[in-house]
């Protein structure tokens, strides 16, 4: 394999699964044996009380950036103890799991402190046989993949069933690879968003010279010699 991947000695085929080979050392391990799985709730709204605390609480409009440190919508620690929803510590992989977004996305985050989720979402809390990182990277990596096993096909509110994920298989790199694994991806990723902020800084400053041109061309006409006069129109000039 050319550039920056490179073979590993040998491969082994992941019977009746789309990722067909993997590494021999490699293991494939349902997700349930790798995490505990957590869901979250909404505390009331009638409670004024319970909206004024200091608990992060994620819900699907927060999941925008790989860390997520704080979220919209804030509760205190009574709200957690009167509703379904639970305290998150750090280091889960938050996904939602119920949104209109997973007709194309799966949204997933590590949170970087403790949060609550609401009901939409759910956390992954890894032990120690892999990480939260690699499991975000597995899944940015396989969304279509991914939506396909972990959805229920037809049905009619987009949502990540439960008992497919509980007993999706993933594969399982040694841990110092998938420390690897993420180091190299992080590089990676870093110098593409750069490139992408980049991009996007001069698709703005096309589209501002697109309107500038427009703008002279209906104002000024196309001779850059012809007389001018004032338009009585502040605005015009």
């Amino acid at each position: 394999m050319s550039g920056k991947y490179h073979d590993y000695p040998a491969y082994e085929p992941v019977i009746g699964h789309w990722l067909a080979q993997l590494p021999t050392q490699w293991n494939v391990v349902p997700l349930k044996y790798l995490c505990r799985f957590h869901g979250g709730g909404t505390p009331s709204k009638d409670n004024k009380a319970f909206w004024i605390g200091d608990i992060p609480w994620v819900s699907p409009k927060d999941m925008k950036c790989k860390r997520i440190s704080d979220a919209m919508d804030h509760i205190t620690p009574e709200a957690v103890e009167e509703s379904s929803t639970k305290l998150i510590d750090k280091n889960a992989l938050l996904v939602v799991v119920r949104s209109g977004i997973l007709q194309h996305t799966i949204p997933v985050a590590i949170n970087s402190r403790q949060v609550a989720l609401n009901q939409d979402m759910k956390a992954f809390v890894f032990g120690g046989k892999m990480s939260s990182e690699y499991a975000y990277y597995y899944v940015k990596g396989n969304q279509r993949e991914l939506l396909l096993d972990w959805s229920k096909q037809g049905a009619t509110v987009e949502s990540l069933e439960h008992e497919y994920l509980a007993n999706a298989p993933l594969p399982v790199p040694p841990t110092n690879e998938q420390s690897s694994i993420v180091n190299f991806l992080d590089h990676e990723t870093a110098k593409i968003d750069i490139l992408i902020d980049k991009q996007q800084q001069l698709i703005q400053l096309l589209k501002e010279k697109r309107q500038a041109v427009i703008s002279h061309a209906v104002t000024k006409g196309l001779d850059p010699n012809v007389p001018m006069k004032e338009s009585g129109v502040e605005w015009l000039g």
